[in-house]
């Protein structure tokens, strides 16, 4: 009877090394790094708004539809930019399907009074019953 040998290595092959490819894990950090680049200048985009300060500032629990005036005149309505002749009907649809048709104006310190009147005046046209005008407490 001959005896077997058992090879334990194969001399014949070379020791294959680990090779670790990264192109996609740069893949990936690219596009972490372009989907933070684009949220954070979407955040940025709302216009900020100084409110005016008044004592009897409460916080507003209510769910209200907003319409915002920035100190350049630009419209937002529930965060969203408007042109002011669209106004009328996105709020009239808006106002619709609500049974709450409360509107909370946010406007600038600097914009002039008579806008605001033409954004109430728009609103009750669209359906809306009551007005809240935001402000901020006074530090």
């Amino acid at each position: 009877m001959g005896q077997k040998m058992i090879k334990l290595r194969s001399d014949s092959k070379e020791k294959e090394f680990f090779r670790l490819d990264l192109a996609p894990m740069i893949n990936i950090v690219f596009l972490l790094l372009i989907f933070f680049l684009l949220t954070s200048t979407a955040i940025k985009q709302g216009s900020a708004i100084n409110l005016p300060n008044a004592e009897s500032s409460k916080k507003n629990e209510k769910k209200n539809i907003v319409i915002s005036v920035a100190e350049n005149g630009q419209l937002q309505l529930d965060r969203q930019e408007i042109h002011s002749q669209n106004l009328l009907a996105k709020l009239g649809g808006a106002l619709a399907n609500r049974a709450n048709k409360v509107v909370t104006i946010e406007g600038d310190k600097q914009i002039n009074f008579e806008q605001i009147g033409e954004i109430i005046d728009i609103a009750r046209q669209a359906g809306a019953t009551d007005f809240i005008l935001a402000t901020e407490p006074i530090s």
